[in-house]
């Protein structure tokens, strides 16, 4: 006996509809389905559960408080902030919610949400009874509403049960309260429910222990940490007793070990120039490493020992893994005319085999490639998803078409070949939750089959919460997971005049992106990571919230009368979009909507007319970076001449001048009079990031990573760069991994990383 044949048993019980129709939908609280015009709309469990709840107490407040309990309940761990505003975000786009003005979930700013639509109902029963579906709701979510109905002068009236409220608002239509069932009928039904599940449930239960043996799904049920420095870690692989990891990619270390059991961990002698570990063979006497030393090439390395062979030559490796008997390599690659390919080779170099490459698919810019236990499937990352082929170079596809999840990489299936792990942010991704540099979260794809089974084409999230993770590598014996977690936190520091030190400023608050109204009176920053864009006072105090995720702000700006701030996001379209929004508070409001090109690092003119910004126009095919002139009056837009391959843009404050980086990392000046750009020399320390000019502009700051780091600052007439913060040892971060700004005394602003990384052993247990 299968669940289909349990479904249709259930289905075939009596039963009365259970639909709620609002506008041109049709939400069916039974059947956990909502139809718009007739047709089915794609709606996952928890938003649906969301939706439900509001609806059945349209019109009053249903507190975030109350969602959490509802919805997860006090019991489990979740980031429920970001699993509340994912819920309401995929309701409203699944009821096609307007942006400006909300039609059917109003939010109530800092408490909740309430629905607002109209309700009818289908199906209504003429002699008052009424459908159970606010019960059948409570116990799919643990909710119990007391749905006791009195009779008095014919007329219905309910005893409202924990949160204290009707189901409905009393401007419902009376045919929708007219649909609750009497309590005997509940009752009945109840118990014909009970019995055939019961006898049901007995016949699953032998089918299980004698067919389908084990039946459960894997959960993390431990977390233990296996370092303690907090430095970066880059996972590679592990074998029966040692885990192998590349550190942060300037450490003179680069490759290092640490027992599974924890430790200290102890540097792996490599005598190669450049070393990275790429993946550990099967049976754990070989290490995979990428060299580089002017052309790059791929080695076995033996452990204990590090004897070496060289595999590939001249050939830029992205990603490799070992076959699961040790005798073969499948790597991947960019040809000279930067197409991805996937081949296999044999583990002496030789037998190369190409697997899969742009001209078989979409553009492949894979990476992340692993191997099945059975030698049989490979898998890689590919623009954000998964795709997979056979290890002959058949059945190129991708492997969750469906899932909605928009980045996915670093695949690994567990030893036995039952789970596919991998990393993702699902639904909750913002603009700049990039897990090459910030993380995500773990979650598995179930791969067993079975005479009474399919696989599941949903994956299931095991981890959630503050800690964010990279490189999820099974086990040799499958009980764990070995992945590098990172909490995220940076420390808002300023420059102390009098000690020449960088101090943390405004509590050292986990904040980036800060900027000052024209007046110096207040200020607007950006939390990291939540990316949440604040307006506050001078000194930190009475912050107001302005934005929400998944909308992550960047680099806000103050109009010159300070009424508007600018931003550019990326979340809301996929790309990158410029913003304005009232200082006040107020919704963003997307400044060229009808532009699909990229809209980035928006600046005002010191008349507040225009706005220049980077973007990108396509010449032959190819992209290159322009600079572009919005008007404001006329919503005029105009490239600025000579401006190819030029980027983050920035007016002086006497507005004739505009300075941007360009492609040959150079800095240069705009003057509107001579129409015409001109590179600035200044010295040893080319401009990197964060471009800035100073409050009376006469100087551009800007700020410079690698050897040699730190603040600098030049006229823009030109000359040497002069040296204002020495960063050497400085550990940034940020959204895009560097911030730097200046204070109305054009002191230097910094966000510094006192977050930390370590390697954990998740431990897991079949459920």
């Amino acid at each position: 006996m299968d669940w289909a044949i349990l479904l249709l048993i259930l289905n075939s019980l009596p039963r009365d509809p259970d639909v709620i129709k609002f506008k041109e939908f049709n939400l069916d609280c039974d059947r956990f389905e909502l139809r718009r015009s007739g047709r089915v709309v794609k709606l996952e469990r928890k938003p649906m559960e969301l939706l439900i709840l509001l609806v059945e107490k349209k019109g009053h407040l249903v507190t975030r408080d109350e969602i959490v309990k509802c919805l997860w309940g006090s019991e489990v761990f979740i980031d429920s902030e970001h699993g509340i505003n994912t819920a309401i975000r995929k309701i409203r786009r699944a009821l096609r919610d307007d942006r400006e003005k909300h039609c059917y979930v109003e939010t109530v700013s800092g408490k909740g949400y309430r629905f607002i639509a109209a309700l009818t109902a289908e199906g209504t029963e003429t002699n008052g009874a009424a459908s159970n579906g606010a019960a059948s709701y409570g116990a799919a979510s643990q909710v119990v509403l007391s749905l006791n109905e009195t009779k008095e002068n014919g007329k219905s009236e309910w005893v409202p049960g924990p949160f204290n409220e009707p189901p409905f608002q009393n401007s419902v239509d009376e045919s929708v309260v007219a649909r609750r069932k009497n309590p005997g009928q509940v009752r009945l039904r109840y118990w014909v429910t009970a019995v055939v599940v019961g006898l049901l449930a007995v016949g699953l239960g032998v089918q299980a222990r004698y067919f389908n043996k084990p039946a459960g799904f894997l959960r993390v049920v431990e977390y233990t940490p296996i370092t303690y420095d907090g430095k970066t870690k880059n996972l590679a692989g592990a074998d029966s007793s040692r885990i192998y990891f590349n550190p942060n990619f300037y450490d003179p270390n680069r490759v290092a070990q640490v027992s599974i059991s924890g430790g200290g961990i102890a540097p792996v002698p490599v005598a190669l120039a450049n070393p990275w570990i790429m993946d550990v063979s099967p049976d754990g006497s070989n290490l995979l490493v990428r060299s580089e030393d002017g052309v790059q090439s791929l080695w076995s390395v033996r452990v204990p020992g590090g004897s070496t062979r060289r595999l590939l030559t001249s050939v830029y490796v992205t990603s490799a893994a070992w076959s699961p008997d040790g005798k073969s390599v499948v790597y991947n690659t960019v040809d000279d005319k930067n197409v991805s390919k996937i081949f296999i080779v044999k583990s002496d170099g030789t037998g190369a085999l190409e697997v899969a490459s742009g001209g078989k698919a979409e553009r492949l810019t894979n990476w992340d490639v692993s191997w099945s236990p059975d030698g049989k499937t490979i898998r890689f990352t590919n623009n954000g998803e998964l795709w997979t082929v056979s290890s002959d170079g058949s059945n190129l596809q991708r492997l969750l078409p469906a899932w909605s999840s928009p980045d996915i990489c670093c695949g690994r299936w567990t030893p036995d070949g039952k789970f596919f792990v991998f990393l993702s942010e699902g639904s909750n991704k913002s603009a700049f939750d990039s897990m090459a540099w910030r993380g995500a979260q773990i979650w598995a794809l179930d791969e067993r089959r079975g005479l009474f089974r399919r696989s599941s084409s949903e994956p299931v999230q095991l981890t959630s919460g503050p800690i964010r993770w990279s490189a999820a590598i099974p086990s040799k014996d499958g009980t764990k997971i070995f992945a590098q977690g990172r909490v995220l936190r940076g420390e808002l520091v300023h420059l102390d005049v009098k000690s020449k030190q960088l101090k943390p400023w405004l509590g050292g608050i986990s904040a980036e992106h800060l900027t000052f109204s024209p007046d110096g009176k207040f200020i607007a920053y950006v939390t990291y990571p939540e990316g949440i864009l604040w307006r506050a006072n001078r000194d930190g105090s009475s912050p107001e919230q302005l934005t929400s995720r998944p909308m992550y702000p960047l680099n806000p700006r103050w109009s010159p009368d300070g009424t508007q701030i600018v931003f550019c996001d990326f979340a809301s379209a996929n790309r990158f979009q410029i913003f304005v929004i009232p200082s006040g508070g107020g919704a963003p409001r997307p400044l060229l909507p009808e532009d699909k090109s990229p809209q980035i690092d928006p600046n005002w003119s010191p008349d507040g007319k225009r706005i220049v910004f980077a973007s990108e126009e396509t010449n032959e095919g190819t992209p290159t970076a322009v600079i572009k002139v919005l008007e404001l009056a006329t919503h005029r837009v105009t490239t600025l001449p000579g401006s190819k391959g030029m980027w983050s843009p920035r007016w002086s404050p006497n507005g004739r001048f505009v300075a941007g980086f360009s492609n040959q990392d150079s800095l240069t000046v705009f003057d509107f009079e001579t129409q015409r750009w001109s590179p600035l020399f200044i010295g040893d320390a080319p401009p990197r990031d964060y471009l800035t000019w100073s409050r009376d502009g006469k100087f551009l700051y800007f700020v410079h990573r690698g050897a040699g780091a730190g603040v600098f600052r030049v006229r823009p007439s030109g000359g040497a760069a002069e040296r204002v913060i020495d960063l050497a040892g400085f550990r940034f971060t940020g959204s895009i991994t560097v911030w730097m700004g200046l204070d109305p005394e054009d002191t230097p602003m910094l966000i510094r990383d006192v977050g930390t990384t370590d390697i954990y052993a998740l431990t897991l247990e079949q459920n």
